[in-house]
């Protein structure tokens, strides 16, 4: 791992982790709380619009700095923000598989993509072109 790395990393800055996570984040918790007051469909754009930003802001902190979290939570959030949303307007069906199943599946790939980052390092090494 760099300096370089580590200075290009948004998720080590305050306000860059704020406006790319931490918003989301309160929005997602916040959606448990509304339920009971909206309808399904804001719900559901709410947690399919926090995944797929935070998803965003990982592959574009991948591709700053490398880091391994990034490079696979990226890709499951976006992945997990479309799912909720075919799932959630009845575009496909999987069944018994629910939108809050997807939302449980996406946090357990994120939180494991931070158990392979402690066990294999904070950053993907960049080959010197």
């Amino acid at each position: 791992m760099s300096e370089q790395q580590k200075e290009n990393d948004y998720a080590r800055k305050s306000l860059p982790f704020m406006i790319g996570w931490g918003l989301p984040m309160i929005v997602l918790v916040s959606v448990n709380f509304l339920e009971e007051f909206l309808p399904a469909a804001p719900i559901i754009l709410m947690m399919a619009g926090s995944y797929a930003w935070m998803g965003a802001g990982c592959v574009i902190n991948a591709i700053r700095c490398g880091r391994l979290h990034c490079h696979i939570s990226g890709p499951a959030m976006l992945i997990g923000a479309a799912l909720i949303l075919l799932v959630g307007f009845n575009i496909i069906d999987l069944g018994p598989i629910r939108v809050m199943h997807i939302s449980y599946a996406t946090i357990t790939l994120v939180l494991f993509s931070f158990v392979l980052e402690w066990i294999l390092g904070g950053y993907v090494k960049r080959s010197s072109n």
